[in-house]
């Protein structure tokens, strides 16, 4: 069995991987210290340039909508280096929810996005967690030309084109495009993550995405790739956070003696290595499953299931190893991670595939 990456695969790694320690690593204290969000702003757009000028912009993106179609395998690679940076770098990997829009809805929202020239934020999750699409307490009330949203949903991001809006409508989950600065719409910043306050916000039917209660259907075709791409970042996430914290249990003394000494330090830093090593053969197995198998759905949601559970318990071994709170850098690639996830509904879906196969 042949375990080694192709060469354009490598070449691709080590392109991001030097653009990464180059360009980006030095600018984090810039980033941290930023204190406007303008400042962070810039930071993030220069680095999004170099992706463009690098061509890699979009370039995990199916060629049949606008990107550059690269392989699942290199995908990962490039969503695992830009994971090692706090700095949010755009590198064109959007949500598959996208690839739902009808040929109306393309040239204004799709292949923008896919260029670089909009960006979108995803409103899916709120502020009480729900194990189903169907405690949603967001609605969109039918009229005859329109909907009216009423609702808070939190933002996968607070700078937006336009975003992704989940609401129940008498059919069941639905998802709205709704641009920024819709009457009816209210950003509240002062939250982490923003919110977004919808009252009797009206919006065209023709601005949902798919049929009425589809939403939870909209881009199964490519979400099992993008479950992968997600495990990638994760995965680069963990790699940081074990190599901060092996350079702090290096050069940290206590009583005239590196805290490496201690077995129990040791132990933690063994164990992150072991765990973070695990994700990766499981993120690139599962990647490479996307081009032998036609169905990758369980294997997928056990991966992203599976990478959540060793970035907490990375992060809780690092607090161990840092005697309290993990430092800044950490801080913000966790948050990062966090960040538009709905763990609570992948639980339950592994859990049912789970009863499905073994339960027999």
């Amino acid at each position: 069995m042949d375990f080694s990456f192709s060469e354009d695969a490598e070449m691709v790694r080590a392109t991001i991987h030097e653009f990464v320690r180059r360009d980006l690593l030095p600018r984090e204290p810039n980033f941290l210290n930023a204190r406007t969000r303008e400042e962070k702003e810039q930071i993030v757009q220069t680095a999004t340039a170099k992706i463009k000028e690098m061509g890699l912009y979009s370039a995990g993106v199916p060629e049949e909508f606008g990107g550059g179609g690269l392989g699942p395998i290199e995908t990962c690679l490039i969503a695992e280096e830009l994971s090692t940076t706090i700095i949010p770098v755009e590198w064109g990997d959007l949500t598959p929810i996208l690839y739902e829009c009808s040929a109306e809805q393309r040239p204004e929202y799709l292949l923008p996005v896919v260029a670089g020239e909009k960006r979108y934020a995803l409103a899916f999750r709120e502020k009480t967690h729900f194990a189903s699409a169907d405690d949603m307490t967001t609605f969109a009330t039918p009229n005859a030309a329109d909907y009216r949203l009423n609702g808070v949903k939190l933002l996968s991001r607070p700078d937006f084109d336009f975003c992704l809006v989940f609401a129940l409508t008498p059919e069941g989950p639905s998802c709205f495009i709704v641009d920024r600065d819709t009457p009816g719409t209210e950003i509240v910043w002062g939250t982490v993550p923003a919110e977004l306050h919808l009252n009797d916000c009206r919006i065209p039917k023709e601005k949902m995405l798919g049929q009425p209660g589809t939403a939870l259907f909209l881009g199964q075709r490519w979400f099992g790739l993008a479950r992968i791409i997600r495990s990638a970042a994760i995965l680069g996430i963990c790699s940081r956070i074990l190599e901060t914290t092996a350079q702090y249990a290096r050069d940290w003394k206590s009583m005239n003696e590196p805290i490496t000494s201690r077995q129990e330090v040791q132990n933690c830093l063994a164990t992150m290595a072991g765990n973070i090593e695990s994700l990766r053969w499981l993120v690139y197995y599962t990647a490479w499953c996307v081009t032998t198998k036609d169905n990758i759905n369980f294997e997928s949601m056990l991966l992203k299931f599976q990478a959540h559970h060793i970035l907490q318990e990375t992060v809780n071994t690092a607090v161990r190893v840092h005697g309290g709170p993990i430092p800044p850098i950490q801080h913000w690639l966790v948050r990062a991670a966090q960040e538009g996830e709905a763990l609570n509904m992948l639980t339950l879906a592994v859990s049912n595939e789970v009863i499905k196969r073994y339960a027999v």
